[in-house]
């Protein structure tokens, strides 16, 4: 029970160059929970996926280290999410526009395994929240959030802070 609790909430990290496969993957009884993605290059090819061009001292000079492709959460949510595995190659056409055309880029996906079955309690400022579950069973909090998020529904009224109502 312990190594698949340690698996659950377990924060997981994959990468992949262009022209290879992601490979995402989850316990039994799990889904995978994309938590971040990134696309692009911010580090030179020499530290991460070198280029496959035999001139690629050529294109190392002119490498563009500041580029990302504001489209890949989305994708990894529409590839994976709320999925027990998932496995694609990477290129920059699975993205929509090249940003950086001739840079070499790669994938980096930061997700956990969500249990298929799980509860979500919601308490508002200053009350108390209580946990409680059958005797022999074990309570394993597999994320928290304070505060409010955006676009989140309001679940807790606003605190009256001596203003007006409008």
């Amino acid at each position: 029970f312990a190594g698949y609790l340690s698996q659950v909430l377990k924060n997981y990290t994959d990468h992949a160059c262009d022209g290879e496969y992601v490979s995402l993957r989850c316990p039994h009884r799990t889904t995978i929970s994309i938590q971040s993605s990134f696309y692009g290059r911010i580090v030179p090819s020499h530290q991460m996926c070198p280029s496959r061009d035999p001139h690629s001292f050529a294109t190392l000079i002119k490498e563009d280290v500041a580029c990302s492709v504001g489209t890949s959460l989305q994708k990894m949510l529409d590839e994976c999410q709320d999925r027990r595995s998932c496995q694609f190659l990477i290129n920059s056409r699975l993205f929509g526009a090249d940003p950086c055309p001739g840079t070499g880029k790669y994938l980096i996906v930061w997700y956990k395994c969500r249990p298929n079955e799980y509860k979500s309690k919601v308490a508002c400022e200053d009350d108390k929240l209580r946990l409680s579950c059958k005797k022999s069973m074990v309570i394993a909090i597999y994320s928290a959030v304070f505060g409010r998020t955006q676009g989140d529904s309001l679940e807790c009224p606003y605190q009256n802070l001596g203003m007006p109502m409008i």
